[in-house]
């Protein structure tokens, strides 16, 4: 079992490597002892085109043992001036049938969603990103990583 989820886990490494045109595409994964609600999760973008439109996405992958059908996130979002946003995120990760979104096979799924689409960056400079999770445990098991996608729009 272990040779599988490393197998799938590499699989899942190629499969993530950096589009030629992406400019940030980054997973960071959660310790199997479950992600803190005091562990945040960060992601860094250095933006020199602010006339150009990005579509921007969030990955996450967890195994069939996830006790709930959706994700809460907190977003933080740091602009190059130190000023700041504030988002809550939901991510539905399965129907009210309990039947999983995304793809994967086995018992690990990944989803990738769609998070906003011709997102214009208003300052040059370096971005980031941070996620806490809002759900009701204060360690949530079973979500393996947490990504972040940043691709110009088409």
């Amino acid at each position: 079992m272990r040779n599988l989820i490393f197998l799938l886990f590499c699989v899942y490494l190629i499969s993530c490597s950096p589009s030629s045109n992406a400019i940030l595409h980054e997973s960071v994964a959660i310790p199997e002892t479950g992600w803190a609600i005091d562990n945040p999760v960060r992601f860094a973008v250095e933006i020199t085109d602010t006339n150009r439109l990005y579509d921007i996405y969030i990955t996450v992958r967890h195994n069939t043992d996830y006790e709930w059908m959706n994700l809460f996130l907190f977003m933080k979002t740091y602009y190059p001036d130190l000023e700041f946003s504030r988002d809550t995120l939901e991510c539905f990760l399965a129907d009210e049938t309990g039947r999983w979104f995304g793809r994967g096979s086995s018992s690990v799924r990944d989803h990738v969603m769609l998070l906003q689409r011709n997102v214009r960056f208003p300052q040059k400079g370096r971005y980031q990103f941070e996620f806490v999770h809002g759900m009701r445990a204060e360690n949530l098991r079973n979500i393996m990583d947490l990504g972040m996608k940043i691709v110009p729009s088409r």
